[in-house]
């Protein structure tokens, strides 16, 4: 869906850290494990004590990135998308009714639980009191909740939205997706994630918003121009629909200055990444980035928060494949989870 969303803040926690820190993306990651769970901040900073103890981690994380967004602006509407939702909360309220036998439970784990826990209480926290959806839409919940933006945006075009991802890990949910070889059961480091020897890939969790609008910014504007969202499990129609992502939006690949990609190291994704790299996408640089978030159905609020860091910062977005991009004003984000794939369009401006 064409779109013209300029982004003005943003807030990212992450297995790689969080961007309030000056370090945030500098060094390489070290690490041999089966999941890269979210580095917290100093949750007090962002949340009061007493509200803070009766928070989940996943009611938390979002909460401080859409506060390090929003910074000292104000947003006047939110979007947020997860696939999972409250995952901890989920599983305390199933416990109790089990446990009990469905009787006296008490409501708060429930209400705690639903999808739209965490953009009602980062409504509540910063004062935000208008449009408020969330989306749960397997893979494509983030990429929905930045089309929610746009739409919103085009008929209020003065007003700025605050658009999130988030997932979390619980102990349970990584075993059940281990299971559906979602994720891998064995620890990997960075150098075997990109192996492609084993299906699966390592667990991530975090959370990435974005306060934006559709008023220019007066120096240093990253622009989100389009993104696409399909569905299949067919390598072949998978590349055509990235080919005609490129069509549409008037690009060769020689003018794409980096490719962003969502290699996940399961070897299902093999011929896809392949094709992608060695046809559609062989003359530009190309960069990877679940090797420092992990992978989740929401990683590609990450993959924006990091390519939007990583302009600013002056530095290119994750780790380069071939060779290191002479400008950066270009960018092409593909990602994938399991059959559901997105691209997105970015300049800088």
């Amino acid at each position: 869906m064409k779109m013209d969303l300029y982004v003005y803040g943003t807030g990212i926690l992450s297995g790689a850290g969080n961007n309030s820190e000056e370090d945030f993306l500098v060094s390489a990651p070290d690490y041999h494990t089966d999941r890269l769970l979210c580095r917290e901040p100093d949750y007090k900073a962002y949340i009061p004590p007493m509200q803070l103890r009766r928070m989940s981690k996943a009611v938390r994380m979002g909460i401080s990135a859409a506060k390090i967004a929003v910074g000292e602006k104000k947003a006047d509407a939110i979007s947020v998308g997860t696939a999972f939702g409250c995952l901890q909360d989920t599983e305390i309220f199933l416990s109790k009714m089990v446990e009990q036998g469905e009787q006296m439970l008490t409501p708060t784990a429930f209400i705690q639980s639903t999808h739209n826990t965490v953009a009602g209480q980062i409504a509540l926290l910063t004062g935000c009191y208008g449009h408020n959806l969330t989306y749960v839409h397997r893979g494509h919940s983030f990429e929905h909740a930045m089309i929610n933006a746009q739409l919103y945006l085009n008929d209020h075009r003065y007003e700025k939205m605050l658009v999130g991802g988030i997932e979390e890990l619980t102990e349970t949910s990584i075993a059940v997706l281990k299971e559906a070889k979602v994720y891998r059961k064995e620890a990997s480091t960075p150098t075997a994630f990109l192996e492609w020897n084993v299906e699966g890939s390592i667990a991530g969790e975090g959370a990435a918003f974005f306060l934006v609008g559709n008023e220019p910014k007066e120096k240093n504007g990253i622009v989100i121009k389009d993104i696409c969202c399909f569905t299949t499990r067919d390598t072949d129609t998978a590349l055509l629909n990235v080919a005609d992502f490129l069509r549409a939006n008037n690009l060769a690949k020689e003018d794409v200055d980096l490719a962003v990609l969502g290699i996940n190291g399961d070897k299902r994704s093999v011929p896809f990444y392949k094709k992608l790299n060695s046809d559609l996408l062989n003359t530009c640089s190309q960069a990877v980035f679940k090797h420092l978030c992990g992978e989740y159905p929401v990683a590609s609020s990450f993959a924006v928060g990091m390519i939007v860091e990583g302009i600013k910062r002056g530095f290119a977005p994750g780790s380069v494949l071939n060779h290191s991009p002479n400008k950066l004003n270009r960018i092409l984000l593909v990602n994938n989870f399991l059959h559901h794939y997105s691209c997105w369009y970015l300049t800088a401006e």
